[in-house]
């Protein structure tokens, strides 16, 4: 899939969640953040630290393997590879970090 379309695809599903079954952010999950949150195109996961806290919001509570997955992708981008991706983790969450 090309990037123009990755980068609209997160925002979009996540952005429908609410008003859809509750296991469809199930789906968005595991079909779309997870393979993104690995892309080799930065503007792919820099897509995903953005949305991270959207996603977030419809994640149970008790889901601990995808809150532990999360923070993982959350700490992977604070020393990414790629500048744009380290600044966004930091815009998104950086009043937490410090």
């Amino acid at each position: 899939m090309l990037f123009k379309i990755k980068k609209f695809v997160m925002p979009a599903l996540i952005a429908i969640a609410k008003h859809l079954e509750g296991n469809y952010i199930e789906k968005v999950y595991n079909e779309t953040f997870l393979p993104y949150n690995n892309d080799d195109i930065w503007g792919v996961r820099k897509v995903c630290i953005e949305n991270l806290a959207n996603l977030i919001k419809y994640i149970k509570h008790d889901d601990i393997v995808k809150i532990k997955e999360c923070i993982q992708f959350f700490d992977k981008c604070l020393v990414d590879s790629n500048r744009w991706v380290k600044n966004q983790a930091l815009i998104q969450f950086g009043p937490i970090v410090h």
